[in-house]
């Protein structure tokens, strides 16, 4: 607790001892502690030279401590002014930095990546440096290293604070597997909406640096632009904001309450938001691994009990009596994890 104070450990044990006690021997303080008598020396003469303690005369030197009111206050107020000088700099260095972008060239404010390694390694960089939020427009291809690892954003953001937001294509979730990854992703806190298509791939962090492809529909992914803080990032800032909000969210949260004689299934829900998605009987089938004749039958009951001539009419009925709730406007209020695609790496 004391190391904000500048105390290591073996000092903090020893101030402690002696507060609890009276004046004590080097040897006594050793007994008690478990410190080696080099170390214990040299712990007390920082002590002393803090004002924490004071060494009492006599032919065997004890130490007592002082009263920590005073002691301690002295020390955080040192801490206090080199924190102020400390932020002080950072202001002047922040200003420096900012003169400097606002001075340098403008072939400075994009960086071309290449490489698969290098496009990956970049990517992962993006998203272990951002501190607020992470945002995407998701497609293949994905970005691998050459050393086999992936690039995944869940894995960087795991345990700490990032808001994420990324959009997919609607075509990916025809791809095997990623509605079951989509909805692990969501119950992790990730806001997922989806395009009928994604226009490109790009990956924002905090404002600060985004990343795109360098050709506008790559096979492979072996060549991006690093986009840094310039009228071009903001640009794309815009247009994802801009998609954003026209893209359609999968399964936001839990159901509106139902009517008092109705029971709507977990895999009731998937289907219909499935189908408000656009997606055919067999695309839906794949992604429950259930059968396509299966499928076509519970499409079928339930446009029978919802009263729905077609596909989209069930989507908008099933909503307006609560059985799937297409809400833009959701939020999650925890910490959140991030994949970049579903289930995949993220550039």
């Amino acid at each position: 607790m004391l190391e904000v104070l500048g105390l290591d450990q073996p000092a903090e044990a020893l101030y402690i001892i002696l507060v609890d006690n009276p004046p004590l021997s080097v040897d006594e303080l050793c007994r008690r502690t478990g410190i080696e008598p080099e170390v214990a020396v040299a712990a007390l003469v920082r002590l002393e030279d803090g004002g924490l303690i004071s060494r009492l005369p006599g032919s065997s030197p004890s130490y007592t401590a002082l009263p920590p009111d005073h002691a301690l206050e002295v020390l955080l107020l040192a801490r206090e002014r080199d924190i102020h000088r400390v932020r002080a700099l950072s202001e002047r260095l922040t200003e420096r930095h900012r003169e400097a972008r606002r001075s340098r060239d403008s072939t400075s404010l994009i960086q071309v990546v290449t490489g698969r390694d290098g496009v990956a390694r970049c990517g992962q960089q993006l998203f272990k440096r951002a501190e607020r939020e992470l945002r995407g427009i998701d497609a293949p291809p994905y970005a691998q290293a050459s050393d086999g690892e992936r690039v995944n954003s869940a894995t960087a953001v795991a345990g700490r604070s990032v808001r994420s937001r990324f959009i997919h294509a609607r075509d990916t979730l025809s791809m095997p597997g990623v509605v079951a990854r989509v909805e692990d992703d969501i119950a992790a806190g990730e806001e997922v909406r989806f395009l009928p298509e994604a226009p490109m791939k790009l990956i924002i962090a905090d404002d600060q640096a985004a990343l795109i492809p360098l050709l506008a529909t790559p096979q492979v992914l072996d060549a991006c632009i690093l986009v840094h803080p310039s009228a071009l990032l903001d640009a794309l800032s815009t247009l994802f904001e801009s998609l954003w909000e026209q893209a359609q969210p999968y399964l936001p949260g839990k159901p509106a309450s139902v009517g008092p004689n109705e029971f709507v299934s977990d895999e009731e829900r998937r289907i219909i938001s499935l189908l408000a998605m656009g997606m055919s009987d067999e695309a839906i089938a794949r992604q429950l691994g259930i059968g396509h004749r299966t499928v076509q039958r519970r499409v079928q009951t339930l446009l029978g009990r919802l009263g729905a001539a077609s596909r989209f009419q069930a989507g908008v009925l099933a909503a307006s009596r609560g059985w799937w709730q297409p809400d833009h406007e959701q939020r999650p209020s925890g910490p959140l994890a991030l994949s970049g695609g579903p289930g995949q790496p993220g550039p």
